[in-house]
């Protein structure tokens, strides 16, 4: 893992830094908090129900072993990530030894939890089966537009079925955007009155702190454009050039004049 830096979060718990990438892997103030807070907590209408989930960008493993901490009844995971060392070395990062036990033994012999070593696009397109919870976790788009195309998203989200919790701790507003094409319910995981995270369903009960139809009225504005992957198989550059020029071309508001327009409505 030459490339990979290893720091200590507050909370005790072990982070990473992608030299390469320049981006961290897990927040300073805690990794095991940031699973849980982003993460295993908004999707714990599935805490005593039996559960399948799809962890895209495994990482060390951080998601995945924080919900098998909190579920009771784990009946599949699958896991994908492209970086072979760091899951094969996942159990030996600091966590709970019975999880990282866990682990160990089904990256030596698969049982329930079963790993994808590959390009999140490239997995994402050969699975066939439906989830009830499906962790997104890759690195933001600045960095890694591939994994938060609208085209990657509608991907993700024919794997769910109509009470399936999607959640990542991305709330930009191309992200949101693509989500709310899918006809996904979107809402935000707030904590200390700010939006940390977002959990979105096909089923609105499911979702609490719902946008407000003037938050969702944003998406409809230059900002929001979606990032685009049409067969998946563009580059980071591509994507984040074709989006550049898309958004000087378009005739959407920008944002800025989308909240004017609503401040001289309340006006008026």
């Amino acid at each position: 893992m030459e490339n990979i830096e290893i720091f200590k979060t507050q909370d005790g718990s072990i982070g990473l830094y992608d030299k390469a990438l320049d981006e961290v892997f897990h927040s300073k103030f805690g990794a095991k908090k940031e699973a849980f807070e982003k993460f295993i907590e908004p999707s714990l209408f599935y805490k005593d129900k039996p559960t399948k989930i799809l962890d895209i960008c495994y990482g060390i493993g951080y998601n995945t072993k924080c919900a098998l901490e909190n579920f009771s009844n784990i009946q599949l995971i699958d896991c994908i990530e492209i970086n072979k060392e760091l899951v094969l070395k996942s159990f030996e990062f600091e966590y709970d030894d019975k999880i990282n036990e866990i682990i160990k033994n089904n990256l030596k012999k698969p049982d329930f939890i079963h790993f994808y070593i590959d390009d999140a696009r490239c997995v994402i397109q050969k699975l066939d089966k439906k989830y009830d919870v499906i962790y997104h976790d890759g690195f933001a788009p600045y960095k890694q537009s591939v994994l938060w195309s609208e085209d990657f998203i509608l991907k993700i989200t024919s794997l769910m079925h109509e009470n399936s919790i999607y959640c990542t701790y991305n709330h930009s507003k191309p992200v949101l955007c693509a989500l709310y094409k899918a006809n996904l319910t979107i809402g935000k995981v707030i904590k200390e009155n700010k939006t940390i995270a977002t959990i979105a369903s096909f089923n609105p009960d499911l979702i609490q702190n719902k946008y407000s139809e003037i938050e969702l009225g944003e998406l409809n504005t230059k900002s929001a454009i979606t990032y685009r992957d049409k067969n998946l198989n563009l580059s980071h550059f591509e994507i984040i050039e074709n989006r550049k020029k898309e958004v000087e071309l378009s005739l959407l508001p920008t944002l800025s004049q989308y909240k004017k327009q609503l401040t001289k409505q309340f006006q008026e």
